[in-house]
């Protein structure tokens, strides 16, 4: 089996038979890996205490048909707040398990990884749920499937003002446009139904202000990050944004939101 060594982030782990890890890797050089770690639950093993979620590893590993073989596995940095911080770490696994379900194996993606290692330092200093909040929307940018909030997904139209965010095509709705689409979907309600509806589509409503700190999440420069004075509903309402968004993408629902919502209850 041939050899190769990458940097790598732990994005996931799970045990496999008596003594054995199967973990997910950010590398630097192949993007997503999937390898088996043997042996690395028994207390001895050298591999035991890199296995740790959000590590940032030297690695060597070999090739396999399936699954890559953790060969050697050297710790370049350990996130304490991450390993230590329950609340760090729930917002982390939800950054964690965003990376896993949109990395292709295999494809290098090396200015989303330097940006994933500025990341995980900034839930050292910064408060874990607007810092998980920014990373999506920021990681968002490297895939190709980031959403669109300056102008409106139909008519391109620069927004200004309140305006609708129609998660299912992953942009914002001007007014005009919005009324449109709501139009359209009360005429297909009565063709299906012979009465009148109310259907509003896949739209929340997007407000200039929560617009502005998606912008501001999305720009933030983590090697110089300004102090960020956010309003409680604004927060909220970006966050059900990027909860309604990702699923449609995905395809599945996200596991990690019960474990933010078991620790911050």
């Amino acid at each position: 089996m041939a050899l190769y060594a990458t940097d790598a982030v732990v994005l996931g782990a799970r045990s496999w038979g008596e003594a054995d890890k199967i973990m997910t890797f950010f590398t630097k050089e192949r993007g997503l890996v999937r390898a088996t770690a043997f042996g690395c639950r028994r207390p001895r093993s050298p591999l035991a205490g890199a296995m740790q979620m959000f590590s940032e590893l030297e690695l060597q590993l070999a090739e396999g048909r399936r699954l890559d073989t953790v060969r050697t596995a050297t710790t370049k940095r350990h996130y304490k707040k991450l390993g230590e911080d329950l609340s760090c770490m729930a917002y982390g696994a939800f950054v964690a398990e965003f990376l896993r379900g949109c990395l292709a194996d295999g494809q290098p993606e090396p200015a989303m990884y330097a940006r994933l290692l500025e990341i995980l330092a900034a839930f050292e200093q910064r408060n874990p749920r607007v810092t998980a909040l920014a990373a999506v929307y920021q990681l968002l940018e490297f895939t190709g499937l980031q959403m669109h909030y300056e102008r409106c997904v139909h008519c391109a139209k620069h927004i200004e003002g309140d305006a609708y965010f129609a998660q299912n095509e992953g942009g914002a709705l001007c007014p005009a446009c919005f009324r449109d689409m709501q139009a359209y979907q009360e005429r297909q309600d009565r063709q299906r139904s012979g009465q009148s509806g109310a259907a509003y589509g896949a739209a929340l409503p997007f407000p200039a202000g929560v617009r502005q700190l998606i912008v501001r999440l999305r720009d933030l420069d983590w090697q110089d990050p300004q102090q960020l004075r956010i309003r409680s509903a604004d927060l909220v309402a970006a966050e059900n944004i990027m909860l309604a968004y990702l699923p449609t993408i995905l395809g599945q629902p996200l596991k990690s939101l019960a474990f933010i919502q078991q620790v911050t209850a």
